[in-house]
């Protein structure tokens, strides 16, 4: 990993660590830590296990993006590939995730299809998360409004990138203009995720998107309810993970890092946990979601670097 990334990767930890030393001291740490002893193995296994799921299914859809552009890589090594960009997840907008480019280049996959299946998957999951979020409504009608909020910021943005005339207007704005090339790569970007976004594989993508994510959700509820907290029921835990997740994608933060946390455990409160067993259920919910990821994606690129696949990033 280069001295670059290095750095980031080590801000991202170290502000994280802080942040959920913070919370665990801010509320009553011997609760905190109480809490989290409730969870039993089992719950433990089966919430790293959906995780890995998530991963599987998300690439699955991944396989099939770079498949439409003509590409068909070696499996193995591709799922390898897609977990090394989880090392970067915790990135604005997890646009850390862009250096599975790399790897794929040097299998003729240009880096416009590329970061064009990067930029669909993330419309996607922003999209399902999204539809999960309304699950609140079952249980909370007075929270339209947060639901609303995030629908209008998700369609506003998906609805303005995915227009088709945005190609060609990208083009003449670059023309004479100094920052020309890099409107024509965005042209041929959006030119390519076009493609992804046509009715059939718009709508796999999105069931997929809707499924992983569901199975994190699920993850919330398990916690939520080996803690103790009986107000969370299975649609509140998928419609919290949801929401919190989404709030933390739209402010472009870190990983979420922040955001999520404190909405998660607002919204986890709101339906009948105390405050230390919120934390206790935001912190093992984060650890099993997104560090899990970071550490599998450390262990894919250790494993590719092993291999002879470094690339300039790794």
């Amino acid at each position: 990993m280069s001295p670059h990334h290095r750095r980031a990767l080590t801000l991202s930890i170290g502000l994280a660590a802080l942040l959920y030393l913070g919370l665990v001291l801010f509320a009553d740490r011997e609760a905190v830590f109480a809490a989290l002893q409730r969870v039993s193995w089992p719950v433990l296994v089966a919430i790293f296990t959906l995780s890995l799921m998530n991963y599987l299914l998300r690439f699955w859809r991944w396989e099939r993006y770079v498949a439409a552009f003509g590409h068909v890589l070696p499996w193995r090594r591709h799922f390898l590939y897609y977990l090394a960009g989880f090392t970067l997840t915790v990135t604005p907008g997890k646009a850390g995730e862009a250096v599975r480019s790399l790897y794929l280049h040097q299998y003729g996959v240009p880096y416009a299809q590329s970061l064009a299946a990067l930029f669909v998957e993330r419309l996607l999951d922003v999209l399902a998360m999204s539809l999960l979020a309304l699950l609140i409504l079952l249980a909370r009608p007075d929270y339209a409004w947060l639901v609303a909020l995030a629908w209008g910021l998700t369609l506003g943005l998906g609805g303005l990138v995915t227009r088709p005339w945005l190609p060609e207007k990208l083009r003449g704005w670059g023309q004479d203009h100094r920052y020309g090339h890099q409107c024509g790569q965005l042209a041929r970007l959006l030119d390519s995720a076009a493609v992804l976004l046509r009715p059939g594989y718009l709508l796999f993508g999105l069931s997929l998107g809707v499924l992983s994510w569901g199975l994190e959700g699920l993850s919330l509820y398990w916690i939520a309810q080996e803690v103790g907290v009986v107000g969370v029921r299975l649609e509140t835990g998928i419609g919290i993970y949801a929401m919190a997740v989404l709030v933390g994608a739209l402010s472009f933060l870190p990983g979420g890092l922040g955001g999520t946390e404190a909405v998660m455990g607002v919204l986890l409160v709101a339906f009948g946990a105390d405050g230390a067993s919120a934390i206790a259920i935001t912190l093992l919910c984060r650890i099993a979601t997104l560090w899990f990821a970071v550490a599998l994606g450390g262990v894919a690129v250790g494993i590719l670097s092993v291999g002879g696949q470094r690339t300039d990033v790794f």
